[in-house]
């Protein structure tokens, strides 16, 4: 499986650095961002996601959902979510704004409503701003399929900044990359099955997670981020993604949905490996704090995740991010359902949408007639 690269060896496409983008107000420039009168960063030509409409106060995405974001069983995972929803979220926010403004994300947090399936096709986020002062904005967004079913819903939070740009002055566009083949979303990607479905409901979820460390197994997904888990214990994981250009959304640091992705993995990786063979689990929310700029190709990204609370029903992760130097980028904690006998389910066929979404209105059930008296 070490024949396939990754995409983030690639040189990257896209704008970063484009100073015409602050030249005028957030509206103005994320209405060219629509039309296509500028180029989108990396991380929108990486994965598809791109603006469709935006007002005062609002903005709307979407995004493809390709076989690059699945797992090698067929799953996609709710960090994809935070993926997609960071940008949204900040569009919302930056259409309020004046020219010679930037912002970053402080807070991210995101509720998983429904799964994922490869009968998704994309994912459209609907953002408004829910303040906007002259530090920090505040926004909401909802996920929909293209059915217009909830997906997800959350909110972010933003710190605003000043950066003074000419408006008159006349910027050189910027290099946008190679255009030999096309952007990585709209290729094939190569097909894996790290799990034989067939026993996938008798394998013992650490042995697994082992396995595809020592044997160098992968997933889409890790091939298109170049994400890898490096170790597995007991309710931890330790895993790395690289500083890579194609994360940037514009300016010189990672995109903060793309960490956000990353810990979701990570914690998810951690509750996994506390389960018996048979089992499963859905995550159902995630929410991360970003406490310093990701600077690109500054080396690996690294990624701890611990389990917290290991309930039977219910598990609670925590994930702290730090950059090669050992600093702290963020910090991110989610909940995750068991579903028990999960795997052996998606062993007879069972399609793993169908069966996260059963389990998931057992657990609504559940909570409900504990309220009544």
């Amino acid at each position: 499986m070490g024949k396939f690269r990754d995409v983030t060896d690639e040189p990257h496409r896209g704008a970063i650095g484009d100073l015409r983008a602050l030249q005028t107000p957030g509206l103005e420039t994320f209405r060219k961002f629509t039309y296509g009168q500028l180029p989108g960063p990396p991380i929108w030509r990486l994965t598809g996601m791109q603006p469709t409409e935006s007002g005062l106060g609002r903005a709307t995405f979407a995004m493809p959902v390709t076989p690059w974001l699945e797992d090698s069983t067929g799953i996609y995972w709710g960090g994809l979510y935070a993926l997609f929803a960071d940008s949204p979220l900040a569009a919302a926010i930056w259409t309020t704004l004046p020219a010679g403004k930037i912002l970053s994300t402080s807070e991210l947090n995101l509720y998983y409503v429904r799964p994922m399936s490869r009968d998704t096709q994309n994912m459209v986020g609907r953002a408004k701003i829910v303040h906007s002062g002259s530090q920090v904005g505040l926004s909401s967004v909802d996920i929909m399929d293209q059915h217009g079913r909830t997906l997800a819903f959350g909110s972010s939070r933003c710190i605003i900044s000043d950066f003074p740009v000419d408006p008159d002055q006349p910027f050189e566009p910027p290099d946008l990359g190679p255009e030999n083949s096309p952007d990585p979303f709209l290729r094939a990607p190569p097909e894996f099955n790290l799990a034989q479905l067939k026993h996938f409901g008798d394998q013992v979820p650490i042995e697994c997670q082992r396995a595809t460390i020592e044997e160098g197994r992968t997933h889409p997904v890790w091939h298109f981020t170049g994400y890898r888990p490096r170790e597995v214990e007991d309710g931890y994981c330790r895993a790395t993604i690289p500083s890579s250009p194609w994360f940037s959304n514009g300016n010189i640091a990672i995109y903060g949905g793309l960490l956000a992705w990353a810990a979701d993995f990570t914690m998810g990786a951690s509750v996994y490996s506390t389960l018996p063979a048979g089992d499963i689990f859905a995550t159902m929310d995630i929410h991360i704090r970003y406490t310093r700029p990701a600077a690109l190709n500054d080396g690996d990204i690294t990624l701890i995740a611990r389990v917290r609370h290991r309930g039977r029903r219910l598990k609670v992760a925590s994930c702290e991010i730090t950059n090669n130097k050992g600093k702290r980028l963020a910090m991110a904690t989610a909940s995750a359902l068991v579903i028990t006998d999960g795997a052996r389910q998606i062993s007879q066929g069972i399609p793993p949408e169908d069966i996260i979404a059963h389990a998931a209105k057992d657990v609504s059930k559940h909570l409900l007639s504990r309220r009544q008296w």
